[in-house]
């Protein structure tokens, strides 16, 4: 399988396989390259992050020696990365690459989860926003626009990660001009941006972050794509990426990108499938 995934968890936060394991999985599924990006910690909400009397130390030793072993017995390519939220503060150059994403509303100092139970989004949202959807949406999409601009990671994480639940109507019309404008926004500051594939895996929907509508928006703007699974567990590596880049050639992309320890890669789609 020549693919590579770089959204990727373990057990230093909310995973369930080691980053052996990880790195087994990738292996045996015939990868290209592996990153490993565990979440970075929010202060705010520590459920399912990364802890810094716990884990970010040995979370970067344990990747790299993950890489160095990886090169020199496979020659496979293992990367350090940090899946990094709006509201966390990281170092940096300690990663090979950074994922930009927003899991929470932060607005007059309060904070609730967009990446929860949706019994917790609706009363945020009734608290927050006073039970209005759109304006929920604005302020999600406005954090989204805000972290590309002001901190310009590799990528930009599952975009639109607000419709995991069906919390607002994804047709209607100002929710998609909310959208578009946001990803407008987003792609002049990070031009890479993830098809993420974390909530089909747990069944919650059948396409992947984006919406596959928003893409020839993506390929009109000049923006690149790169293929996350988002997997929790080693099985779920590279998950249904053969169809994502089938779905991908019919919209119109030529090219894929991966991550390397030099940089972006661009490979053409056609020689993958």
């Amino acid at each position: 399988m020549a693919f590579a995934d770089f959204h990727t968890h373990t057990v230093f936060s909310d995973g369930l396989g080691t980053v052996e394991e990880m790195v087994d999985s990738a292996r045996a599924k015939g990868l290209l390259a592996l990153g490993i990006s565990d979440h970075s910690m929010t202060p705010f909400d520590l459920h399912y992050c990364m802890r810094p009397e716990t884990n970010i130390d040995k979370y970067e030793s344990t990747v790299r020696e993950a890489q160095k072993r990886a090169r020199e017995l496979y020659d496979f390519p293992v990367l350090l990365g940090i899946e990094w939220d709006l509201g966390s503060e990281i170092e940096r150059e300690r990663y090979d690459y950074t994922i930009g994403s927003v899991h929470y509303i932060i607005k007059n100092g309060e904070t609730f989860p967009v990446d929860s139970r949706p019994q917790l989004i609706h009363a945020g949202i009734e608290k927050m926003f006073g039970g209005n959807r759109l304006d929920f949406a604005k302020a999600y999409f406005e954090q989204v626009v805000a972290h590309a601009e002001k901190n310009k990671p590799t990528f930009m994480g599952h975009f639109d990660l607000l419709t995991k639940h069906p919390i607002v109507d994804e047709n209607d019309p100002a929710y998609l001009a909310l959208a578009r404008e946001a990803l407008a926004e987003t792609l002049k500051h990070v031009p890479l941006v993830e098809i993420n594939m974390g909530a089909v895996i747990r069944g919650l929907r059948s396409v992947p972050y984006p919406h596959p509508r928003f893409l020839p928006l993506v390929l009109e703007l000049g923006g690149k794509v790169i293929l996350s699974s988002d997997a929790h567990h080693p099985d779920k590596i590279a998950f249904r990426f053969p169809e994502m880049l089938r779905m991908l050639a019919d919209i119109g992309f030529t090219h894929v990108s991966h991550l390397t320890e030099n940089g972006i890669v661009e490979d053409e789609i056609a020689t993958l499938l």
